[in-house]
């Protein structure tokens, strides 16, 4: 009778650890499946106030001058600019950057863009092979034709340009290396811009033109707004052209990161504004890459 009991007593005690183990289970599978949905519910209010807030600013870039302007009753008009230095409206930060203050990937001719990468401390040597592998990665030559040899597409110096479709296939270059590119990137657009900006380029870009003391005196020059042709002239001793602008537009870049929690959604578009045009907004592109993205 006792040795009944004891069994019966094991098997109590087995059936209690079983039932035990079973809660414990299924107590860990509820915290991760509330876990999971509590993950899913800030990803999508994140994306929903994501939509929102890049729908405002667009509206503001509408019907706002593109001015900055503190005295502003629109939040986004009295914090933004359009040369890339990030402002924050609701702790959500943005920045906006004119693709005219841009250099323009080249498709023929590399020799503006080496003096770019040369200007970033790059050898010469290394910025004159970059440019090189960037003509041969777009099926451009940089030889020229032999005088009275027939042109045609298999000539030295000629070929069929096929341009970049995304700034990370600079990636794609022998000589590139993953801190050149982040470097080299908020330098390049491959949008076809109408001009170049002075006023909304980037420092790096303009110092491989500029002296330090030139380069001072239009960061001075800009901070007060006080930039047009004649005073362009007089602080960096060159002539304008009928390629520079003084103004942005009508392509920015317009990106933008939100955070809650462990949650975090970034984005990227080129964006075309015209706000008295038949399509007053136009996506150019958008693309999630290395640097963007959501998580």
């Amino acid at each position: 009778m006792s040795r009944e009991r004891g069994i019966a007593l094991i098997q109590v005690l087995l059936i209690a650890g079983i039932i035990g183990l079973l809660m414990m289970q299924l107590g860990l599978t509820a915290r991760e499946q509330v876990a999971r949905a509590k993950r899913l519910d800030d990803r999508a209010t994140l994306e929903l106030a994501a939509l929102s807030r890049e729908s405002a600013l667009i509206y503001t870039l509408l019907t706002e001058p593109w001015v900055g302007n503190p005295d502003s009753a629109n939040p986004y008009a009295a914090a933004w600019n359009f040369s890339g230095q990030p402002f924050t409206v609701d702790d959500i930060t943005f920045t906006l950057q004119d693709e005219s203050g841009r250099l323009r990937v080249p498709l023929y001719g590399s020799a503006e863009f080496a003096y770019v990468v040369a200007g970033l401390g790059v050898d010469r040597d290394r910025a004159r092979r970059l440019g090189a592998q960037l003509m041969d990665l777009q099926g451009v030559s940089a030889g020229l034709a032999p005088l009275g040899a027939d042109v045609g597409n298999d000539s030295p110096g000629t070929g069929r340009g096929y341009p970049l479709q995304d700034l990370a296939e600079l990636k794609l270059l022998p000589d590139m290396s993953e801190d050149l590119y982040r470097r080299l990137r908020p330098l390049l657009t491959l949008y076809p811009t109408p001009g170049f900006n002075p006023m909304t380029a980037p420092p790096e870009l303009l110092r491989a033109h500029l002296s330090d003391s030139q380069l001072q005196g239009l960061e001075d020059a800009r901070g007060t707004g006080e930039v047009d042709m004649l005073a362009l002239m007089k602080i960096t001793g060159v002539q304008p052209d009928e390629m520079t602008v003084f103004s942005p537009g009508p392509a920015l870049e317009v990106s933008f990161r939100i955070e809650r929690g462990n949650s975090r959604v970034e984005r990227r578009s080129t964006i075309i504004v015209r706000p008295y045009q038949s399509v007053p907004v136009a996506v150019w592109q958008r693309s999630g890459n290395e640097d963007q993205g959501s998580t």
